[in-house]
């Protein structure tokens, strides 16, 4: 009798599955299938459940986190179970698998937490932004829990019983199973209440359960609607005396950062110096500023919106006109230079400009330009301008993962830098360097603003803003990134700098108290202040306006 070795059964068992020879009932493979998802798609929910998650943890006992187990998978099996018929299982099965293995990496590696907020920014970032995330892990991710899964169910023979047997079977056995699940959960009912009352957070991080879930929310409310109609604001905006009376016309650029935290600001007190230019300049920096959102997609549109935070809602956003339009109502000359995936719909109405097009050989590289092309021939517009103009400048600024690519080599100076978009190749402190050159380099853009305004100072009162959309974790509590929903959002990316800058001419034609200005450094302000604020700035008055909104209104005489 000849003896079969493991391997040769193994070899075997590919041979017939390659030829479609190895069958299977729907019900035992929907079963395989639940566990292999919620075990091996979900290392991020159950290192959170066993261990807690950020600064105040709540974790789970090993009992809990077991009923949990049976719980979910139980669940998953049963939603399976009820769509997935003949001629619809498989397809089901290969393309919520490709969705779970792809949410896994970014769980695991990024710390991310998925909601709906987060898939309207995954679809809103351009096509060089997602080429940055095609890393090796994701494609290990892809392949093991993905690309040879769905292999083997595309060969496997699924066995079926008649249509109403088959209906039976699968009601009887959701039933059986659901009962089982409520009795487990029943049986640890006082400790999973209070774990779920203390881990709100893990429905975001359910995998495949959240991105499926919140990718239907994002569809439903973004993309099944009608016609906008688009509700007007400010019509009645006119320019004020002092800025009408002025012999200098204004100009001013607001400059909207990407992902830069207040933390990493020396100008706020961080020990490093990342700030060495802006510190010998005469600028003004708000120590305890805040963001409207923790992705691009929300606080960009947000922050330039009249509604406050608590009241702000994407549908309001696209359906209301923003203060950039009530500047054009106001008749001020207005342009939009953007490096990181557009307005937002916030500049809609008016000129936006990709620097990709600027033609920029120098900083602009293969798909992608450093923040040194906003400024590119911008010299050459403002000389065509006879009016009151106001620039926005959008940079890519400290944009993850791969934030080595958005510093030149100049900038490139606290080391070992993460030349990776993977942080698993990396050491936290090869992050942060990484990250700190960033801000570095973002320290000489508006250095380089600064010195742009000037530069003009004899034909414009000019001023200059900038803040940035949000912040970004680097790491504390296992988080990475940014676009954690807002209620569990941890400081870092939700702490966020701002910082103004007046000329000379600008101070005494508008009568800006600095020694005012400074006295409110330390005072708490947020995104919400600068609609009015900026209105406040460019002398622009109108019925929308709220004084007690404008940073500055107490310190202009």
């Amino acid at each position: 009798m000849t003896r079969v070795t493991a391997w040769e059964a193994f070899l075997s068992f590919l041979r017939k599955l390659h030829q479609g020879q190895l069958s299977i009932s729907s019900h035992l493979l929907t079963l395989i299938y639940s566990f292999f998802i919620i075990t091996f798609c979900n290392f991020s929910l159950w290192s959170d459940a066993l261990h807690g998650h950020g600064a105040d943890p709540h974790p789970a006992s090993p009992l809990l986190a077991f009923v949990l187990y049976l719980v979910l998978i139980i669940v998953l099996n049963t939603l399976l179970s009820i769509v997935s018929f003949k001629y619809l299982l498989k397809p089901i099965l290969i393309v919520v698998l490709f969705i779970a293995a792809g949410t896994a990496h970014f769980l695991d590696n990024y710390g991310v937490m998925i909601d709906k907020n987060m898939i309207r920014n995954v679809m809103q970032t351009d096509v060089h932004e997602s080429g940055e995330l095609l890393t090796t892990h994701l494609l290990v991710y892809m392949l093991l829990l993905a690309v040879i899964p769905s292999y083997v169910i595309s060969r496997l023979k699924i066995s079926y019983h008649s249509f109403f047997k088959e209906l039976a079977i699968r009601v009887v056995t959701a039933l059986v199973l659901l009962l089982f699940a409520g009795a487990l959960m029943w049986s640890q009912y006082q400790d999973l209440a209070s774990f779920i009352r203390n881990n709100r957070y893990l429905r975001f991080v359910l995998d495949p359960s959240a991105p499926i879930y919140y990718s239907f929310g994002y569809l439903r409310g973004d993309i099944h609607k009608g016609p906008i109609v688009l509700k007007k604001l400010g019509t009645d905006a006119h320019k004020g005396k002092t800025l009408s009376e002025s012999k200098k016309k204004l100009l001013t650029i607001v400059v909207v950062g990407e992902a830069a935290r207040a933390q990493e600001f020396s100008l706020d007190g961080y020990p490093r110096q990342t700030n060495p230019e802006l510190s010998k300049l005469d600028v003004a920096s708000f120590k305890q500023f805040s963001s409207c959102g923790t992705e691009t997609a929300v606080s960009v549109p947000c922050m330039f919106s009249i509604y406050n935070r608590s009241d702000y809602s994407y549908e309001k956003g696209i359906s209301t006109e923003n203060v950039v339009d009530v500047l054009k109502h106001a008749g001020f000359n207005l342009l939009w230079r953007d490096n990181d995936g557009g307005s937002k719909a916030v500049a809609d109405r008016i000129k936006e400009i990709d620097v990709d097009s600027l033609g920029d050989t120098r900083d602009c590289k293969d798909g992608m330009c450093r923040d040194d092309a906003l400024l590119y021939k911008l010299q050459d517009y403002l000389d065509k301008q006879t009016g009151d103009t106001v620039i926005f400048l959008h940079q890519k600024g400290s944009h993850g993962p791969a934030y080595y690519r958005r510093v030149p080599e100049a900038y490139t100076q606290f080391k070992p830098i993460c030349k990776s978009a993977s942080f698993s190749d990396c050491s936290r402190q090869q992050i942060i360097n990484s990250y700190d050159n960033t801000i570095l380099y973002t320290d000489h853009q508006l250095a380089r603003v600064i010195d742009f305004l000037k530069k003009n100072e004899g034909r414009f009162n000019s001023s200059m803003l900038y803040l940035s959309d949000h912040g970004e974790s680097t790491g504390e509590h296992g988080i990475y990134l940014h676009g954690t929903p807002y209620m569990f959002a941890p400081s870092q990316q939700t702490h966020i700098p701002f910082i103004a800058w007046f000329s000379p001419g600008y101070k005494k034609e508008m009568g800006l108290n600095m020694q005012c200005v400074n006295k409110l450094l330390n005072k708490p302000f947020s995104q919400d202040n600068l609609f009015h604020t900026l209105l406040g700035v460019t002398d622009v008055k109108s019925k929308v306006y709220q004084p007690e909104m404008d940073i500055f209104r107490e310190c202009r005489q």
